[in-house]
């Protein structure tokens, strides 16, 4: 980076204590904060800040004039400060304005190094609202290299949240409900070291998506089906039936109603049905109606996260969902009974539209489509629209893809490349029995301490935490109407 640094502390002339910097190359010396009057420069600072954020990035923490100025104008915001690296925080916390911050609750200090971490456990865009990066002048002028490593790290962390942030503003009333009315059921889920015994006596796993491609592949699955413990998505389902292949197990994470449709072919009581806690409970019912023989999983949702270890036990297994693609969760159950990346086989999983098809045959939606379909209105019709409702990338004369299918084809790729193989099996015997009476009684509890009022609410609880893809969907200022609505639908489970 470059050569400046900070070397000495002065009092400017209104007795503040103000930082310089040094360039050790050339020793000239650079003020951060006016030499006459920083508070007056800093309240010119603030009032520059958006009345629309409460969220506030600040390049350069310096003598910290501008941050208490800004905590002035907007008293309930919260502030992460970057500094370029521990020795810059250490020297400025010789200044009794910066140390004072430092013992803040609402201000946060940072360093190039720790700021994408910072940001991803920090902001809260669901809670928090708007987002606003600002930077002390002299510091960037100086810094210039920093802040722009900085600007990128920032805005690299801000898209991973903004992504986040859509699709639990999408399902995230969907996913609540269903977590709550999924743990009613729980306690009739059978134990997930039954299917672990099963899955030992098999060479390899055949984890089958419903790409066009399955089409093609599906003989050779016939073929050797035996020599595999087969796990299917949801989609993939009913293909497979149809074509007498039978599922050693089926996993389902889409938390919508019509996911139930995947369930309409005959269910076997040899299968082991895989739910996420966040999936459709109407297809959790219609599966517990002819099978008692399904599990419940958690793939990252807080809410589920918080039932699955609420009692110091491992209630549910946790499966790795990636962006949310069932047939990472897939993969990942294969690896949780035991089976090796090298014993992973991938079926239909194509992430393209292959030939003007986005699936294979004998999905639901084949059943769906044609049953619709007329004169003016063919099934090629329906699938059309669901290939080119986004903008589409050429791959080759047969196949196309979207920029969300190539998100999902990465994600894959990067949960396969793990080294660590974090959803490699586990001892069984972690594994506990749910209590839905425990769950509501200790959940309730700490719901209430966590909003003592509309305005006071504690940031820091886990039980907050889980209501944040609901907080998503409602808005940022529904978090005390969020947690009403899952107290007392919570209490009726």
């Amino acid at each position: 980076m470059n050569a400046y640094s900070y070397y000495k502390i002065e009092t400017a002339k209104d007795g503040n204590e103000i930082p310089f910097c040094r360039n050790t190359e050339t020793g000239a010396e650079i003020s951060l904060h006016s030499k006459y009057n920083p508070i007056r420069e800093a309240q010119g600072f603030a009032s520059t800040a958006s009345d629309s954020c409460s969220f506030f990035i600040v390049l350069g923490l310096a003598g910290g004039y501008h941050i208490s100025a800004l905590l002035e104008r907007f008293p309930e915001s919260k502030i992460l400060v970057l500094e370029k690296d521990e020795q810059s925080l250490t020297f400025l916390e010789q200044i009794p304005q910066v140390k004072e911050l430092s013992k803040n609750s609402q201000v946060q200090f940072s360093t190039l190094t720790d700021i994408s971490q910072k940001i991803l456990e920090s902001y809260k865009p669901a809670l928090h609202g708007n987002l606003s990066i600002l930077s002390l002048r002299q510091w960037e002028n100086i810094f210039t290299e920093e802040a722009k490593a900085a600007r990128e790290k920032i805005t690299q962390a801000i898209k991973l949240l903004a992504q986040d942030f859509s699709v639990q503003s999408h399902f995230g009333k969907i996913w609540q409900k269903n977590i709550l009315s999924n743990l009613s059921l729980a306690e009739k889920a059978c134990s997930f070291n039954q299917i672990q015994k099963i899955a030992e006596k098999k060479k390899k796993a055949a984890v089958i998506a419903a790409g066009p491609s399955l089409d093609e592949q599906i003989y050779r699955l016939k073929e050797n089906q035996n020599d595999y413990f087969i796990i299917a998505t949801d989609t993939a389902f009913s293909a497979l039936e149809k074509q007498k292949i039978k599922c050693d197990a089926v996993v389902s994470i889409d938390g919508q109603q019509v996911s139930h449709e995947h369930y309409m072919e005959n269910l076997s009581a040899d299968t082991l049905y895989a739910f996420d806690l966040c999936a459709a409970t109407s297809a959790v019912r219609k599966v517990l109606k002819k099978s008692a023989n399904f599990i419940f999983f958690e793939s990252g949702h807080p809410l589920a996260q918080y039932a699955s270890f609420f009692d110091g036990k491992h209630n549910f297994e946790h499966l790795n969902a990636g962006s949310g693609t069932v047939t990472i969760a897939a993969a990942s159950l294969a690896r949780k009974l035991g089976f090796s990346d090298d014993k992973i086989e991938f079926f239909g999983a194509d992430f393209a539209y292959i030939g003007g098809k986005p699936y294979c045959r004998g999905t639901y939606l084949e059943n769906q489509f044609y049953s619709k379909s007329n004169r003016f209105d063919g099934a090629e019709k329906l699938y059309t629209k669901i290939m080119f409702r986004t903008e589409t990338k050429k791959l080759s004369e047969n196949a196309i893809t979207t920029e969300i299918l190539e998100a999902y084809k990465d994600s894959l790729k990067d949960f396969m490349e793990n080294s660590k193989n974090p959803d490699e099996k586990q001892n069984s015997s972690e594994e506990g029995k749910f209590s839905l009476k425990s769950f509501k009684s200790k959940y309730c509890n700490e719901l209430k301490q966590a909003f003592k009022n509309e305005r006071e609410i504690d940031e820091k609880s886990y039980a907050l935490m889980t209501l944040l893809p609901l907080i998503a969907k409602m808005g940022k200022d529904k978090a005390f109407i969020a947690y009403l609505k899952t107290l007392s639908y919570t209490e009726r489970v």
